[in-house]
């Protein structure tokens, strides 16, 4: 494992606190994100196999994935000890069907210890912190690990094709944040927080140097992942700059 300062070790735990109490507010249209990833899954309800979440989070995307398929078996990823503690208290309720486990996205030792045989792995707003390379690399590793027909699926921010784009992801953003605040509490407590912690990726960051954001368009993510050996490659859903897409292999 490389001793280099990685995504995980800059993005803070009070980060990871932060997006735990208000993703709901932060995430444009999260509730529909995880429900879209989880029929996305290849499996019946009642169908028994592997899902791997990479960067699991607070769980919410694991619960509704356990909940959808009860006989899944779930490991969940993360390199945060604050979402690892949260992830163990969420999912404590699902007993020996879930491991939780630490990682480091750009490391390889997590991936060789990968189970098998595995239905789909699912990354949700993480895949950005890799450069181009580390995705192509990410994207090939996983393409050898699933079983056939099995998927990989992302969720995650795409990089604009345009200024002028990344002008309307941002207002688009910013939209939801609000709308997401008054959801959720009435008010604008919650947005407020979002604008003070320049939570808008294509308003504060975009264009910007930077050494912990690297999105890629969606276009040239879409050619990586047919270049990894995935056959069908699609964006299945994209709002205010977050795309859900991803790769299934082919059955033999």
């Amino acid at each position: 494992m490389s001793n280099e300062p990685t995504a995980e070790n800059r993005w803070s735990e009070e980060a990871s606190s932060l997006f735990v109490d208000l993703a709901d507010i932060f995430v444009p249209a999260r509730a529909e994100q995880i429900a879209t990833l989880t029929q996305l899954i290849p499996a019946a309800p009642d169908d028994e196999f592997t899902a791997v979440e990479l960067a699991a989070g607070d769980g919410t995307l694991a619960r509704a994935i356990l909940d959808a398929y009860p006989r899944c078996r779930y490991l969940a990823l993360d390199g945060s000890d604050v979402m690892r503690a949260q992830l163990a208290r969420a999912l404590a309720p699902y007993g020996a069907r879930v491991e939780v486990r630490d990682f480091t996205l750009a490391a390889t030792d997590w991936r060789d210890a990968l189970p098998r045989p595995l239905r789909a792995v699912h990354c949700s707003l993480s895949v950005h912190h890799l450069d181009a390379a580390g995705k192509r690399a990410l994207f090939a590793d996983m393409a050898a690990r699933l079983e056939p027909g099995g998927a990989f699926l992302l969720a995650d921010l795409v990089e604009p094709a345009s200024s002028h784009v990344a002008r309307l992801y941002a207002a688009r953003m910013d939209e939801a944040a609000r709308a997401q605040s008054l959801a959720r509490f009435g008010d604008l407590r919650g947005y407020e927080r979002f604008q003070a912690e320049h939570w808008n990726y294509f308003a504060y960051d975009y264009g910007a140097p930077s050494d912990i954001d690297f999105p890629s368009g969606l276009f040239e993510q879409l050619t990586w992942l047919r270049d990894a050996g995935f056959t069908t490659v699609d964006c299945f859903w994209l709002r205010a700059g977050h795309a859900i897409y991803g790769g299934y292999r082919e059955n033999p």
